[in-house]
């Protein structure tokens, strides 16, 4: 059956259970299964599909499996999270997904909204993951560049009088700590801060620029260790920079690049960013509420 290679690397305990679960729960097509070895192939929406691998101390079911997902299952750059992290599937309408799922008797379903940015809907699995549904909700431009300029008092507030020691704070041992996130935040501003960039100098540019591994830069850029105030002076500094920029120059937020699937906004970027760095921001709150920074 022909596909599109699958985004996702889903390690599972029971593939016989986890296959039940997402199939029948979650309303996942089974798409191939591989004839010996513990793996299955899965399609979650029309343009996203999983691979799921039993965890076996079984070295040659190992090697069947890494066969079969050499033949072609996987994209080359793929995702393999671990057993808490969560895992973001866009949709259509949030609302239809949890109604859908509702109907199938899946439990301990949470939604979020985020007026005038994002509609998210929380689903658990068997797996210890948790599959984020999201829906971008509409913003008009005004919205958005208050969105976007508000970022960066929220992020001073969110960080204010933390010590050095708290700063290295995480929810959970192997999740990103507050410095972490803050560095990743600013880091993914100033990728796509260029993309924005071409969009206001060049409008209609095709824009072609390198993928951005969040856990390849936070290694390379050792972010558990790193001061970041020096790096909250330049967030500020970068939205300051883009705020008088669209400010000056007519119709800004309706410039355009050009990528390799779509064509976006610079109203879109900046929402893109606002909403990212809501995200993280929540995460160091939540990370603060939690040992009363």
């Amino acid at each position: 059956m022909a596909h599109n290679g699958a985004k996702l690397l889903l390690q599972v305990d029971d593939l016989q259970a986890s296959i039940a679960f997402y199939t029948q729960q979650l309303g996942w097509e089974l798409l191939a299964r591989a004839a010996s070895g513990p793996v299955a192939l899965l399609r979650i929406t029309t343009d996203y599909e999983a691979v799921l691998i039993k965890q076996t101390p079984s070295a040659q079911h190992l090697a069947e499996a890494q066969t079969k997902l050499a033949a072609g299952w996987l994209q080359n750059k793929h995702f393999t999270p671990k057993k808490g992290d969560l895992i973001y599937i866009g949709v259509a309408s949030v609302n239809a997904v949890e109604s859908n799922l509702q109907a199938k008797g899946c439990k301990e379903l949470r939604k979020e909204e985020n007026p005038g940015h994002i509609r998210k809907l929380f689903v658990p699995d068997i797996d210890g993951h948790t599959f984020v549904y999201w829906e971008e909700l509409p913003a008009t431009h005004t919205e958005i560049v208050d969105m976007y300029a508000a970022g960066a008092d929220e992020l001073e507030s969110a960080i204010a009088g933390l010590t050095e020691e708290q700063l290295n704070k995480s929810l959970a041992p192997g999740k990103w700590s507050i410095r972490e996130q803050v560095l990743h935040l600013i880091d993914l501003e100033l990728v796509t801060l260029h993309k924005v960039k071409f969009a206001l100098a060049e409008p209609g540019r095709v824009y072609q620029g390198n993928s951005f591994s969040q856990d390849d830069w936070s290694i390379g850029l050792d972010y558990r260790n790193r001061p970041i105030h020096a790096e909250v002076q330049l967030f500020r500094a970068m939205r300051q920079h883009i705020l008088g920029l669209c400010e000056h120059l007519p119709n800004a937020l309706e410039r355009t690049v050009i990528t390799k699937d779509r064509q976006e906004s610079v109203a879109q970027l900046l929402k893109m960013m606002a909403g990212h760095a809501k995200h993280h921001i929540r995460a160091v709150n939540e990370i603060c509420e939690r040992y009363d920074c």
